[in-house]
């Protein structure tokens, strides 16, 4: 049984076709009933508490690939394909799609394009809205419709798309969808450095952004994010880890190592380990996944967007903000993009009570604001939950958000008060 925020819808069903989703939903209109899409279930507690959860609707049968080019450079499948089966096919072509969400091999493309959900090589490729070509969705009267087409050069007229991307299922159920692809790098590398402070690491990115170098991903961790990892970091004796990861042919990922090395001694930080092509694929995979890793103790996940110049005040905030919780605290930064993510960790039974957790969240969200960002709780236990805005959002884009909802959704069925702003 699907659990949301401590509750479960009344039934669930689980249509194989977008037909019989189509049908479904038309029934559920009809009815009035509210529905609550759901993919692999991996990001099932991003977003605000549902007002009603009546019928929840998988789409895992939903699965398959409609269409490969490898001469166009796309890729169409169904909304329950995972990344990982989307992956295989391209691959034969030396293709794929770059993105690297949490939980690749559960994640179903449907999840994936609601959410926009990304990892670490979103700082080379881009975001799911800078892939996405084409859609087809069921809007909540269980009309069909789509957006987009299967060429790039098909694309035009306005962006439906990038509307329905990032929109947590509330303007309709997304059944297909059409990707660009891109070339397959002949080889990986990744430099690990060990850095004195976040300072230093995020000083060292914009080192190597300015000189010639062209990464894949630039992460810096904190030691405790890096503990699950110590096996390509070694000990970890310093405070944080900038890790960079290069994607290309063999001679030009040789080129910046070598290129690195010389860069890296101008207060950058200490190189500690260089690692292999397959080396950098398990690693990366399990970065991608490492902030959601399930783990049995209580914990909240604030993701904090910031500007360059306020991201190691933000990455200072978050840390004291988990010491005053006496959390245990691992933070993950996009270097390049200035996005971070704080995971708080609490032993069993050693949680902040509600009230605590507020005036703390408050206090960073205000903080994140002030610094020209913003900040939203992806996951937290659903008693602190009901009593906040997870988003924080309040923007004159709102009211546009919120027509566009009527005019989708006029009934409000679909993941209702899941959304910004309620919606």
């Amino acid at each position: 049984m699907i659990d949301i925020d401590g509750r479960s819808p009344d039934r669930e069903v689980t249509p194989a076709t977008p037909q019989e989703l189509s049908q479904v939903m038309r029934d559920a209109s009809d009815s009035g009933t509210t529905m609550i899409p759901v993919g692999g279930g991996t990001k099932l507690l991003l977003g605000n508490s549902a007002r009603s959860a009546q019928l929840a609707i998988r789409t895992r049968n939903l699965k398959g690939i409609v269409e490969y080019e490898p001469a166009n450079m796309t890729a169409s499948a169904l909304a329950g394909t995972t990344l990982h089966q989307l992956q295989d096919i391209p691959k034969n072509s030396n293709q794929f799609l770059p993105l690297d969400p949490p939980h690749a091999s559960q994640a179903t493309l449907g999840g994936i394009v609601a959410c926009n959900s990304s990892g670490p090589i979103r700082f080379r490729y881009g975001t799911v809205r800078d892939m996405l070509i084409g859609v087809r969705i069921v809007h909540a009267d269980g009309t069909p419709t789509k957006a987009g087409g299967k060429l790039v050069k098909n694309v035009t007229g306005y962006d439906m798309c990038k509307l329905y991307t990032g929109s947590l299922g509330t303007l309709g159920i997304l059944s297909e969808f059409t990707f660009k692809v891109q070339p397959r790098s002949d080889t990986l590398a990744t430099a690990i450095l060990s850095c004195a402070s976040v300072v230093q690491a995020l000083e060292a990115t914009q080192l190597f952004l300015k000189s010639d170098l062209l990464p894949d991903a630039i992460e810096a961790w904190n030691r405790e994010a890096l503990l699950p990892l110590s096996e390509f970091t070694g000990p970890a004796g310093a405070p944080w880890f900038l890790m960079i990861r290069f994607g290309e042919v063999e001679a030009a990922v040789r080129w910046q190592l070598e290129r690195l090395k010389q860069i890296a001694p101008q207060g950058a930080g200490d190189i500690v380990n260089i690692l292999s092509a397959e080396e950098s694929e398990q690693l990366w995979e399990k970065v991608a996944s490492a902030r959601e890793a399930p783990v049995s103790r209580e914990e909240a996940l604030v993701k904090c967007s910031v500007l360059y110049r306020s991201a190691p005040e933000t990455a200072g905030q978050m840390q004291e903000i988990g010491a005053s919780l006496g959390a245990h605290t691992r933070l993950y930064c996009h270097a390049g993009t200035y996005v971070l993510y704080a995971r708080y960790l609490w032993e069993n039974g050693d949680g902040r009570n509600a009230k605590e957790l507020h005036a703390a969240l408050g206090a960073l969200r205000r903080h994140c604001q002030a610094a020209g960002g913003h900040m939203v709780v992806e996951k937290i236990r659903p008693d602190v939950k009901n009593g906040l805005d997870v988003w924080g959002y309040d923007a004159p884009a709102l009211e546009i958000m919120r027509r566009i909802k009527r005019e989708f959704d006029p009934k409000g069925l679909l993941n209702p008060g899941r959304f910004v702003g309620g919606i």
